[in-house]
């Protein structure tokens, strides 16, 4: 997330799951070793669907064009087999070819298939009027997101309509580990699935601010449960401090976390918490139109 002095709202939903370490957006990136390890895990795949899959892949992470002969050393084949591939690809409008320079970027097909996915999250649906609300009530930009392999995705999005706003966009992937968000949500986790999604963590230090130790990390989540909100406090972005809370479904399980952020210059550590009990209400409530009952505390 970035604050920006800007009146737009910055292509906000243009439904692209990328990371928000691209230093286009955030001047903050993030090693590539996690997200990479992937590709080389080894399970039974149709060759040439895997190497489509790959392809996206590795255009989504380099962030920019590549050409024929770059994908396939990424690939271990032919060039002329990358080229067919890319073709075929094309034709599908799943890449797009670079007239003037003959090299490949992802297609807007994707854009398509990705607003389609988050259509059919009907969470979506009952969180809108919460988050206009938490606008609404606190005049900074309000969040959706959810919990991806180990990273925060967000959904949905209501900026701000103060002039300095939030550079975030649907679909954008962010650290779990630095993010009042991504700790709202690995707070509420059970210990062997929490474990599984810390080992997947980088614990890559963006601020001064970052906890990278997981040990930790666990003992502030402790915090956050005991609390039921988390706090990034300068902790992805210097500069930035956002409050989030867990939302459940019927089942009690937690599928999601809504937030506030904005601007230290607005949001001193008091305020954050005086936000904190009114992100709070608002996720209970949501949390509620999707079926959950909280607990008797009382028995």
């Amino acid at each position: 997330m970035n604050a920006r002095n800007d009146d737009a709202s910055g292509n906000a939903s243009n439904g692209k799951v990328r990371y928000s370490g691209d230093r286009e957006l955030t001047g903050l990136a993030e090693p590539d070793d996690a997200r990479a390890s992937h590709r080389n895990r080894k399970s039974p795949t149709i060759k040439s669907v895997a190497n489509a899959f790959e392809v996206l892949d590795y255009l989504e992470e380099c962030g920019a064009e590549a050409g024929v002969v770059e994908i396939a050393q990424v690939l271990g084949v032919h060039k002329s087999t990358a080229s067919r591939l890319l073709a075929t690809m094309e034709s599908r409008g799943y890449v797009d070819r670079n007239a003037q320079t003959g090299k490949y970027s992802l297609g807007i097909r994707l854009v398509a298939l990705s607003r389609a996915k988050l259509d059919q999250i009907d969470l979506r649906g009952h969180a809108r009027h919460f988050l206009e609300e938490l606008v609404s009530r606190t005049g900074e930009t309000a969040h959706l997101a959810i919990l991806d392999n180990g990273a925060i995705v967000y959904v949905d999005k209501v900026d701000t309509p103060q002039t300095l706003m939030m550079r975030s966009q649907i679909g954008y992937r962010i650290a779990a580990h630095c993010t009042a968000l991504g700790k709202a949500i690995l707070a509420e986790l059970p210990d062997a699935i929490l474990e599984s999604v810390l080992d997947k963590q980088s614990f890559y230090r963006f601020t001064p601010n970052t906890i990278t130790d997981p040990v930790a990390l666990k003992e502030h989540l402790n915090r956050v449960r005991e609390t039921g909100c988390a706090l990034d406090d300068e902790e992805h972005e210097e500069g930035i401090r956002c409050v989030a809370a867990p939302v459940k479904d019927v089942s009690g399980r937690t599928i999601a976390a809504i937030s506030v952020s904005g601007p230290t210059m607005r949001i001193s550590r008091q305020r954050a918490e005086e936000m904190g009990e009114v992100v709070q209400e608002a996720a209970r409530r949501l949390s509620k139109s999707l079926g959950y009952v909280r607990p008797d505390r009382t028995e």
